[in-house]
């Protein structure tokens, strides 16, 4: 794209985007539950070592500081070589679960494992991916916008507790660009009584060719005409009928008590529209999307109601 204009939808998102802030991509490391109770063990027993002055317990205690030491630094590697390459998400609609899949890649020469993300303050997180060394791997997380609109992504935060559980290693991965977030699909199904494009119902069913006649046939298909001529039953073949041309319009949905349940509703009829396989239009005052079908033209008029301020309609 000729901006940094990220655009939700299936025509978008073909390669990773690099949009990460310019902040240092610091590693951070904190004793997980598992590596407090850790150490506290550790440290009942050195004062038990000490209390009873037992060598035993005295390298015990120094096997489980060496444990925790020599965890400490594979966890903090293992989190440190690995970084966010970019971001990229199908599409997303206001007030539904979507995914937006991160990136990452580990340009060193050692395998990072059991990586994991989630989002700032949410506790889902993603399932676990190790890296291999110099590869690219992907992460899904869900994510559900409240709302229609160019919408900035939560902090996401990469951790690892690789390889005894002890410590928590973990960096942060800021997004600076919006993604654009399409209008919630909600309202009635049924396409209104106006819809139909005002060149009316094309024609449909039209003759294409004869063949020979099934015993499952419907006798209204057999041609009789040209049976007598052939001396043999011939059935009428006929093209797959045309979908008629919708169009949809700002003024369809006066009937509705707010706006955004205005732009849901006509959110939803073009989506249908879409999935069904129908050529149509929208109108929102002055702006006008003509006929059309296709996925680019399904993702323009949702980016117009996304975008849609209502106080231009009038």
């Amino acid at each position: 794209m000729a901006s940094n204009e990220v655009v939700s939808g299936q025509s978008t998102f073909k390669r990773p985007l690099l949009f990460l802030s310019k902040r240092k991509n610091r590693t951070y490391i904190m004793p997980s539950r598992f590596g407090v109770a850790f150490g506290a063990m550790a440290l009942i027993l050195f004062f038990l070592a000490v209390g009873y002055a037992n060598n035993l317990i005295y390298i015990f205690v120094f096997f489980l500081i060496s444990v925790a030491v020599t965890g400490m630094l594979l966890t903090n590697k293992n989190m440190d070589v690995v970084r966010v390459e970019g971001m990229e998400s199908p599409e997303l609609f206001a007030g539904e679960e979507g995914l937006v899949r991160l990136d990452l890649e580990n340009s060193s020469d050692i395998t990072a494992w059991e990586v994991e993300a989630v989002f700032a303050r949410s506790q889902e997180v993603t399932t676990k991916v190790s890296l291999a060394p110099k590869s690219y791997e992907s992460l899904s997380l869900k994510f559900k916008p409240t709302h229609r609109g160019y919408v900035s992504l939560p902090r996401v935060t990469l951790q690892s507790a690789y390889p005894f559980g002890l410590l928590r290693a973990w960096k942060y991965a800021f997004f600076e660009e919006k993604i654009l977030v399409f209008p919630q699909r909600k309202g009635d199904v049924e396409f209104p009584v106006d819809s139909v494009s005002g060149e009316g119902v094309r024609l449909a069913g039209l003759f294409r060719d004869h063949r020979a006649f099934q015993s499952a046939d419907p006798l209204s298909r057999i041609d009789w005409r040209a049976s007598a001529r052939r001396q043999e039953l011939l059935v009428k073949n006929y093209e797959e009928p045309e979908k008629p041309a919708l169009h949809f319009s700002w003024d369809q949905t006066a009937h509705l008590e707010d706006d955004e349940s205005r732009i849901s509703q006509l959110c939803l009829w073009i989506d249908q529209a879409a999935k069904r396989g129908y050529a149509y239009s929208l109108k929102l005052g002055s702006q006008e999307l003509g006929k059309n079908s296709g996925v680019s033209h399904r993702n323009e008029c949702l980016k117009a109601l996304a975008l849609l301020r209502v106080g231009s309609l009038t």
